[in-house]
């Protein structure tokens, strides 16, 4: 299989031929597996030429044959079974610790179907293969930990080396113009660093990224080994078995190149989709050949789904917050901004907040061919040259320039200092625009060797080859200023919206300038359908899950009214506080007017708290449900047993609110035997929406719950210094920290958290070992200033290893689950003993015991 074999020899050669290399019908397959194709009547149509590994029979013999020939009929009903889930949900479906009954050779498996044949792949289970429990909850749980979505793409990337045993493991993202960047790393001490580097678009092709959408893992056992072709052989590539979805698929002779350019013996690349685009990928490489098992790599596929999700909820709660700041200087344009004299003059007066806004080095506007500019700004006659540029753009859309020198004819950078724009477009016809300026800044990009070498050619002259150099190349511009973001865009775009919001209230005051007000109208129409949409979208839900079962329709009219109106309430409450802080004390009595009837008693008690906008809807849904559930089972359900309802609440700076609910005096409570909407919308709506905790616990006497909203959701003039946590950092510099940690722990869970709390407390390098071996390796390759180490990993015990660090000097440090009642061997007797689970303070004083004995 050569590359030749896809690149017509009679055109040009250049960088495209990647993007038109047929790389799902290669006809081959790799090595560390057996490839059938069977037509719909379950005969074999198609294998690898490596059938006799498994079925201790070639191809000749295989090929045409029935598949039950060869395996026993409960796996054939298996298979069955599983192809038939595999229609129904696309994907391939696995078999695992099964057997091939015409030799005994024990397998997994994975069925699916390519659109014309039923493909099933079968690999070994070798006999070095360990029991494997699912890792997924394990890495799972962790996630609330982490406070942004790049501490939780480091810690993932952490994750996965640790369980995977690459050797380097890397989160690779696609930026807009369709390079990639490594913004994670984990791996192995002694090899180079990756992070931070670019590669050019062109190292991942198009249809190369189309297969990561469809096949979410794909892995590359040895790029030393020879493809296995699959017989019969096809005449041409395009009469190829599809192998899309493939776990087995050959690999293109150009991506192998690439690999071993880059020393890389194997490979594995997992997907991460968010909004069903690619939005990067989890890279691992190996510099030896290595193949995770097959269970290894389904759960690994799992975790992505899972972590791609999570991922793409924490960027969108981060640009919620961003829009939160973009919403505070839209108040404070719409509150500050006056009627009294012309248009720019008013826009004049809010430059310096609106440059708080995105970060510039100077604004300008151009209302009227009128242009005023406050800071570092362009010349009144290039912004006349920079406008007939702006005009031929899209007239809804922020503008972004990086390099003016390449759109203005005769622009020189250095002379006039200005290199980059932002344009605000605030009018359709004629154009008037609100402009941010940037000066030049020398920029440095840091490339995986020269993204714009000339292609290479083999000996033949029509063979593509890859570059072969990946060592630091650096791109150097004067010419630009820097990069415009996302986040610059889409503050630019709110603004735009609040602009036209200030300019046609100003021509509405103006019975002269209505005609230009209508140019306006349809930008407002749009965002007004979108808020429309947003909840709109949140009523039907609320519709859609009240439960109608069980319930008459006076029932459900009632408890659906009654939601309706408590969303009614905050969104009234919300308004009339022009989206601004509301106080819980009030939306508490707004709710309890509806339940504070004769013979009940309703008491609450805290200090004034105001609840920023965000927080306002999940806390009301919240304690609505609350109030309906006391109301029919608990405390307010009978006037007559004069039920209570007792709510309290405090604030302080670290834990943010804890609202505490207590019913007494009601009929007997049992937990429900099937939690309904209200009580799924009571556990699930403040940790979902606000990433708060709700505890709820029925007791005999009356239900108990206990909420907390995290002090970001609350008003910084509600938050006290009662309750603050003390910070220990003024402490923890008192103590000699070690440079360098060694945690030897075969749980992962715990060997990260002891990672992060020594990370917290000042240790800059802090390495994780979870058998004696990667330990020994560690120690061996730089060796750490201090050892923590549990004694129990699985089979193995670490007394030796711990002698061997005390022996080289290595200050050490015993956790372990048994305390005090671990027999030590007597050379071992005068080291910390630590009982798991370890608190923070009982680390840090043996840290500073241990600082004072050296």
């Amino acid at each position: 299989m050569k590359n030749s074999d896809f690149i017509d020899v009679d055109k040009s050669v250049d960088l495209t031929n990647c993007d038109r290399e047929p790389i799902h019908l290669l006809g081959h397959t790799q090595g560390f597996g057996c490839f059938i194709a069977l037509r719909f009547d379950w005969i074999i149509a198609y294998s690898s030429a490596n059938t006799n590994d498994y079925f201790g029979a070639d191809s000749d013999d295989v090929i045409a044959s029935p598949l039950k020939n060869w395996i026993d009929p409960q796996t054939l009903h298996d298979i069955r079974s599983a192809y038939q889930a595999s229609t129904i949900t696309g994907r391939n479906e696995r078999l695992f610790s099964r057997a091939i009954e015409a030799t005994g050779v024990p397998v997994d498996i994975s069925i699916h179907h390519n659109g014309t044949f039923i493909i099933i792949e079968f690999e070994k289970i070798t006999d070095d293969r360990v029991p494997e429990d699912s890792f997924v909850r394990s890495m799972l749980s962790q996630f609330h930990r982490y406070s942004d979505s790049q501490e939780l793409i480091n810690s993932t990337a952490q994750y996965i080396q640790f369980l995977t045993g690459y050797d380097r493991v890397m989160v690779y993202q696609f930026l807009p113009d369709g390079a990639g960047e490594v913004i994670a790393e984990a791996k192995n001490e002694n090899i180079d660093s990756f992070f931070g580097l670019r590669y050019p678009a062109s190292d991942i092709p198009k249809q190369a990224r189309a297969l990561y959408l469809k096949n979410l893992l794909r892995v590359i056992h040895d790029v030393d080994s020879e493809p296995v072709p699959i017989l019969p052989e096809a005449e041409d590539a395009e009469d190829s078995i599809d192998l899309s979805f493939s776990t087995l698929r050959a690999v293109s002779p150009i991506h192998i190149e690439y690999l071993k350019n880059m020393g890389v013996k194997a490979s594995m690349s997992v997907s991460l989709i968010i909004n069903g685009k690619l939005w990067g990928l989890i890279a691992c490489h190996h510099y030896s050949p290595l193949i995770p098992s097959y269970f290894v790599r389904t759960e690994l596929e799992l975790f992505a789904e899972v972590f791609s999700l999570e991922l793409s909820s924490r960027l969108m709660r981060e640009r919620e917050d961003e829009s939160n700041r973009v919403r505070n200087v839209h108040n404070q344009v719409m509150a500050s901004i006056g009627s009294e004299g012309s248009l720019l003059g008013l826009l004049e007066k809010q430059f310096d907040t609106m440059r708080a806004l995105i970060q510039c080095d100077g604004i300008g506007a151009v209302i009227d061919e009128d242009y005023r500019t406050a800071g570092t700004a362009l010349s009144a006659d290039w912004v006349h040259q920079l406008t007939r540029y702006l005009n031929r753009q899209a007239s809804s859309e922020v503008i972004t320039v990086d390099s003016l020198e390449k759109v203005l004819k005769n622009y020189d950078t250095s002379s006039d200092k200005i290199a980059g724009v932002l344009a605000i477009p605030v009018s359709k016809s004629p154009r008037d625009y609100l402009l941010f300026f940037r000066m030049a800044q020398t920029q440095t990009v840091n490339w995986a060797g020269n993204p714009e070498k000339p292609v290479s050619f083999g000996p033949n002259g029509s063979r593509l080859i890859p570059r072969s150099s990946f060592a630091l190349w650096q791109q150097t511009h004067d010419d630009r200023c820097e990069h415009w973001s996302d986040v610059d865009v889409r503050s630019g775009d709110s603004l735009r919206v609040t602009l036209l919001e200030v300019i046609i209230r100003h021509f509405q005051e103006r019975s002269e300038l209505q005609s230009r007000a209508s140019r306006k109208h349809e930008v407002l129409i749009s965002e007004l359908n979108h808020r429309v949409r947003n909840i709109l979208n949140l009523v039907n839900a609320i519709v859609m899950q009240t439960e109608q079962a069980d319930r008459d329709l006076e029932d459900f009219v009632r408890i659906l009214s009654g939601r309706m109106m408590a969303l009614a309430s905050a969104h009234d409450q919300l308004t009339a506080s022009h989206w601004n802080d509301v106080s819980f004390r009030q939306l508490l009595e707004t709710e309890i007017q509806a339940y504070a009837h004769q013979g009940n008693t309703i008491k609450f008690e805290g200090p004034d708290v105001a609840l920023k906008p965000d927080a306002t809807t999940p806390v009301v849904l919240a304690i609505h449900e609350l109030f309906t559930n006391a109301a029919k089972y608990g405390a307010l359900s009978n006037s007559q047993t004069k039920g209570l309802v007792t709510i309290e609440w405090e604030v302080d700076k670290q834990r943010g609110m804890g609202i505490h609910w207590r019913e007494s005096g009601g009929p007997p409570v049992a937990a429900p035997k099937r939690e309904g909407f209200g009580m799924i919308l009571i556990r699930n709506t403040i940790p979902h929406e606000l990433d708060g905790n709700v505890d709820i616990e029925f007791a005999p006497t009356g239900v108990e719950a206990n909420i907390r909203i995290p002090a970001r959701y609350l008003s910084d003039s509600s938050l006290s210094d009662e309750g603050v946590i003390e910070d220990s950092t003024t402490e923890n510099r008192l103590i000699c920290l070690p440079k360098r940690v060694l945690v030897v722990e075969d749980s992962l869970v715990i060997a990260l958290d002891i990672q992060k709390k020594l990370k917290a407390i000042g240790v800059s390098e802090v390495g994780v070992a979870g058998n004696l071996s990667t330990a020994e390796q560690q120690l061996k390759e730089k060796q750490p200033d201090l050892l923590i180490s549990d004694v129990h990993l699985g089979k193995e015990t670490t007394f030796e290893f711990v002698q061997k660090a005390v022996t080289l000097g290595i200050p050490s440090i015993i956790v372990t689950g048994y305390g005090d009642a671990l027999p030590l061997p007597e050379s071992l007797k005068n080291i910390p003993l630590l009982t798991k689970p370890v608190p923070d303070n009982v680390l840090l004083d043996t840290l500073r015991q241990l600082s004072e004995d050296q």
